[in-house]
């Protein structure tokens, strides 16, 4: 037995022989199977599920202000107007911008260019056939001149073998015996002659055509062909033009369309900053902050919902973090400014969510779906049963310490609860079967051992080694070393 033990003993041993017949009796419990839960707690605050920043995506002068703070309001509600004579005029400028683009697309569409092509490819064509039948008529007709000059040397070449044979028939004549025949025949030889040279003459004259003839034909033929060239240029060319034009138009009309739908984007453009002039509801909730009134300028919202894990709860004074650290730097000892920056605020106030902070070592220990009890300093008559929606998956250093923001989701059926208010959670990381235990007052350790006192029926108290399981708030788990019915002493010493 250990020396702690044998000083109980002892010491339970002279109160008996010795003590006092008024001695109050020992505090015991009993050794019975009960569930034993343990679990993390830390300080948060109460979100309201769905909040939303609203404002201008421009900075303007508000002209209407069409709800206050507490308004309830529904989807597509108008909830605030800034001036829009600006967007108005963008968009006249963008409107005529389009009607340009769109007249242009037109006179590209119905454009004639490639129509004018075709006409003058055909008009070339036309030109280059006639020139051909005017070439080919002109050698047609040369041809026959030559062949009639042909012809003509062949009749004067025949008309001069005639000649000559009157000739030599003549000179055969006045040579004669007969005197009287030849005088005749010999008066007719330079007639003769003068035939035979008119008829060499004509062969000359003849050939002198044909030459003229063949030279005009080889001229003409050069003049055709030149003339023939000349008009496939100019058929060429307007071919040419016709490819231009029709390769053209199609880059043409795709250009002016292009243009057309940039100009009617922009429009749309315009026409979306003229509906940014009016502020909506994205949905339904209730308006909890409202910074601005008619008159005022209000700059272009920015400002983004930081959201607790698993939800769309906001984490609690994230949002005026900015603000509040500028008011303590100046000294200021205003209340933070509600919904800090932002012109309206929304939430939605029918569901609510615990955002809290908890360590790295308590945040381990926790995970979606265990069982919370929430308290509400504003609410001190009862405890709500949360559940856990989410862990924040990174850290947050708040004051020093690396904390893990935890979403715990409240039940809806309590009008007492407001966003905003002091919350403190207890979350169950753990929880056994009805299983042997004592309460912890009844538990002593020494390192690594742990022992309780058991009260026999005839009033002995022997300390008892025991194994212990999960540890509870208040009751620990007994592995072994103890029974069920079993009586051991509470606030044993060490």
């Amino acid at each position: 037995m250990t020396l702690p033990a044998l000083a109980v003993v002892a010491a339970l041993t002279l109160g008996a022989c010795g003590g006092s017949g008024g001695a109050a009796p020992p505090r015991t419990a009993p050794v019975t199977r009960a569930a034993v839960s343990t679990g993390v707690e830390s300080s948060g605050s109460v979100s309201a599920l769905g909040a939303t920043n609203l404002g201008f995506p421009t900075g303007g002068q508000l002209t209407s202000v069409k709800v206050s703070v507490g308004d309830q309001v529904t989807p597509g509600q108008v909830l605030a107007t800034i001036d829009d004579f600006n967007a108005r005029e963008q968009l006249k400028q963008a409107q005529s911008q389009l009607a340009a683009q769109q007249a242009n697309y037109d006179r590209v569409k119905d454009g004639t260019q490639v129509d004018g092509a075709q006409n003058s490819v055909d008009a070339a064509s036309s030109v280059v056939s006639a020139t051909k039948k005017q070439a080919n008529a002109t050698l047609a007709a040369d041809d026959a001149a030559i062949k009639a000059a042909s012809a003509a040397i062949g009749q004067a070449q025949s008309g001069a073998a005639a000649a000559q044979a009157q000739l030599q028939s003549t000179l055969a004549a006045c040579q004669g015996a007969y005197p009287a025949a030849n005088a005749a025949a010999c008066q007719s030889v330079p007639t003769a002659q003068y035939a035979v040279q008119q008829a060499q003459q004509g062969i000359q004259t003849a050939q002198q055509n044909l030459t003229t003839a063949q030279s005009k034909r080889n001229i003409d033929a050069a003049s055709g062909n030149l003339q023939v060239a000349s008009a496939r240029q100019g058929q060429v060319s307007a071919q040419n033009g016709l490819d231009s034009a029709s390769a053209d138009r199609p880059n043409s009309l795709d250009a002016a369309a292009a243009a057309v739908d940039g100009a009617r984007t922009q429009v749309q453009l315009a026409q979306k900053g003229l509906d940014n002039t009016t502020l909506r509801a994205p949905g339904a909730g209730t308006i909890s902050a409202l910074n601005g009134a008619v008159g005022e300028f209000i700059a272009p919202s920015s400002s983004t919902t930081p959201f607790a894990p698993g939800a769309d709860a906001p984490i609690p004074g994230a949002a005026q973090a900015a603000g509040g650290a500028a008011a303590a730097g100046a000294g200021a000892a205003s209340p933070t400014r509600p919904g800090g920056t932002q012109f309206i605020v929304m939430q939605n106030l029918a569901r609510f969510a615990v955002v809290a902070p908890f360590q790295e070592v308590d945040a381990a220990n926790i995970s979606p779906q265990q069982h919370a009890v929430v308290s509400l300093d504003a609410i001190p008559d009862r405890t709500f049963d949360g559940t856990v929606m989410s862990v924040a998956p990174s850290s947050t250093a708040i004051g020093g310490s690396v904390s893990y923001y935890v979403t715990i989701a409240l039940p809806p059926d309590d009008p007492r609860i407001h966003d905003g208010q002091s919350a403190r959670a207890s979350v169950t990381t753990a929880m056994s079967d009805q299983k042997i235990s004592v309460p912890n007052a009844a538990l002593h350790r020494q390192g690594d051992r742990a022992t309780v006192t058991v009260v026999t029926s005839d009033g002995r108290q022997v300390p008892t080694p025991v194994t212990t399981g999960l540890v509870g708030s208040d009751r620990t788990e007994i592995t072994s070393g103890l029974a069920e019915g079993q009586q051991v002493l509470l606030g044993a010493s060490s």
